[in-house]
């Protein structure tokens, strides 16, 4: 049994037996006074400090062990090195650098030769090259309608600045140990001596004072457009925080309100709403609204922290937000999934409706933009009169397909069939659907109007509703035929038959061989040109058949 000390490095708590913790005294004294003669020893040795924590921290986790011992500690020191093994400063100038002692680089920004923020000397450094290259880069990019923008801001946003000793030294992949310590020392300090003699060159009159003031105005310069470019970052930070909170703002609203409608049959005239059943709706109304809520929030904390330098949320408020999106995507997937068995089986049925014939066999069709209804209503002299009942009903949101098409009757009697179809989860739920579509239209002598849309009774779940209306005409009969209309719904059969004028009506005629009309001017020509470049010589057809 050992007796263990609580120590302090770096502001991180250790335990250490006491045998180690006298080894890690006596080397961090062999430390202090090895460098006790250079300028920013306190710096070096905190940086030093540093390190030996984190190789510490990183040796507990690995061994899962609590205590270090006084073998982590010979560990850890034989890697960082021993003062008294140090090389005279003659030998390490001759001994060429081994790129064994080089390690894995990391990526920051570096601060000593930077231009702007220090981003392309940071890459430079990152893959061993040389940073006027990457400038050269950038500036390509930024020349080219200014690609090179904003990658370089981003860039400036995300990677860290080598702010310490240790990170500089990580940046240029130097081994981290008391010989690199001493190594980036003395570089600072031949820097330092090799500043001071430009300076002092500089000092002279002539050219080199003009080359100084060119330098020192270029400086400001480019201090002022990094200074103007981290405001841009601000404000484009603070935008970003504005939009996401509104979104989130709109989203808790709507949740509100569409929670305090889950259940009514006013939703049901919203699409894609009244395909949901009531019962599921709170459910995936919640699911959806955290499935969105939760990024936006993230998106708002992440630009808190890299464009305003926040603090970065704890892992298990992270962990936990990330559950909760998790779980909420999977729940709104099963219950959404679990309401798409309601689409599952396809049921339809059919209604045939006599047309009255007229002797001229001549027809207008057309469409109404407002739905039409009929009734009977009995005046007071017990007659019957046909009131057209027309009302405007604009909630047609909700997705519906009306398909009109025309067939030659068997007879001499014009008729139409109405066939609708719906889905549901078994048959009967899809016949249920079939019947609960609204579908007018209206007949007045001659003229036939059809409604382009369907409806929905009594505020109905959606269930893929569908109407398809057969024509059937008699042959020889006219038609004229609304050009809105044929455009809505006979585009593929008479696309050539719409001219662009001052007609109305397109004339369709129907015979034993199926439907035809005449060719517009456009169509003609096309046709002729055709011909012509394919070398045909059959006669132009200015009719079109279609069945």
């Amino acid at each position: 049994m050992n007796k263990t000390i609580i120590i302090n490095i770096s502001g991180v708590i250790f335990h250490i037996e006491e045998d180690a913790y006298e080894a890690l005294k006596n080397y961090i004294n062999d430390v202090k006074r090895h460098f006790a003669s250079y300028r920013d020893n306190f710096e070096i040795i905190t940086d030093i400090e540093n390190r030996v924590a984190e190789m510490f921290n990183d040796l507990l986790i690995a061994d899962s062990k609590q205590v270090i011992v006084i073998g982590d500690v010979a560990l850890v020191t034989s890697r960082m090195g021993n003062p008294a093994d140090f090389e005279t400063e003659e030998e390490t100038e001759k001994q060429p650098i081994d790129a064994r002692s080089l390690r894995e680089r990391k990526l920051f920004r570096d601060m000593d030769d930077r231009v702007i923020g220090g981003v392309c000397a940071g890459i430079g450094h990152y893959f061993d090259i040389e940073a006027r290259w990457i400038r050269v880069a950038f500036f390509i990019l930024f020349v080219f309608y200014g690609f090179g923008l904003i990658p370089y801001i981003i860039f400036w946003v995300l990677i860290p600045k080598a702010g310490t000793r240790t990170e500089r030294m990580e940046m240029k992949g130097e081994k981290i140990n008391l010989q690199s310590f001493q190594k980036n020392v003395e570089e600072e300090l031949n820097a330092v001596k090799s500043n001071f003699i430009n300076a002092t060159n500089n000092a002279r009159p002539g050219l080199n004072r003009l080359g100084s003031f060119i330098r020192d105005v270029i400086s400001q310069l480019l201090k002022f457009a990094g200074t103007t470019g981290k405001i841009i970052i601000k404000v484009i930070g603070f935008f970003i925080i504005v939009f996401a909170s509104i979104v989130l703002i709109s989203a808790f609203v709507a949740l509100l309100i569409f929670l305090g409608y889950a259940g009514s049959a006013d939703i049901n005239t919203i699409y894609p709403l009244n395909a949901l059943r009531e019962t599921l709706r709170p459910v995936i109304f919640v699911s959806a609204f955290l499935v969105v809520f939760i990024p936006l929030l993230g998106l708002i904390i992440f630009t808190l922290r890299v464009f305003f330098n926040n603090h970065k949320v704890s892992k298990s408020v992270s962990f936990s937000m990330l559950m909760i999106w998790i779980l909420a995507l999977g729940t709104g997937i099963f219950f959404i999934a679990k309401n798409a068995t309601d689409f599952k089986e396809q049921a339809s049925y059919s209604e045939s409706i006599g047309l009255k014939n007229n002797p001229n066999k001549v027809y207008y069709l057309q469409g109404g933009e407002e739905r039409t209804l009929q009734e009977d209503i009995s005046n007071i002299n017990g007659s019957d009169r046909i009131v057209t009942i027309t009302r405007n009903d604009k909630d047609f949101d909700t997705p519906n397909r009306v398909n009109i098409s025309l067939k030659i009757a068997d007879n001499d009697l014009p008729s139409l069939i109405k066939t609708y179809s719906a889905r549901g989860r078994n048959f009967d739920a899809a016949i249920k659907s079939a019947h609960d579509i609204e579908y007018y239209l209206f007949q007045k002598d001659s003229l036939i109007t059809f409604d382009y849309q369907s409806g929905l009774k009594g505020q109905s779940l959606w269930r893929d509703q569908e109407v398809n209306i057969k024509l059937n005409i008699p042959v020889n009969s006219v038609l004229y035929i609304d050009r809105d209309l044929a455009r809505h719904f006979f585009r593929n059969q008479m696309n050539d038959c719409i001219e662009d004028g001052e007609s109305k009506y397109i004339l369709v005629r129907a015979t034993k061989e199926g439907f035809s009309c005449k060719k517009s001017a456009n169509a003609i020509e096309r046709e002729k040109q055709y011909n012509e470049e394919n070398d045909i010589k059959e006669p132009l057809n200015n009719e079109v058949l279609f069945n």
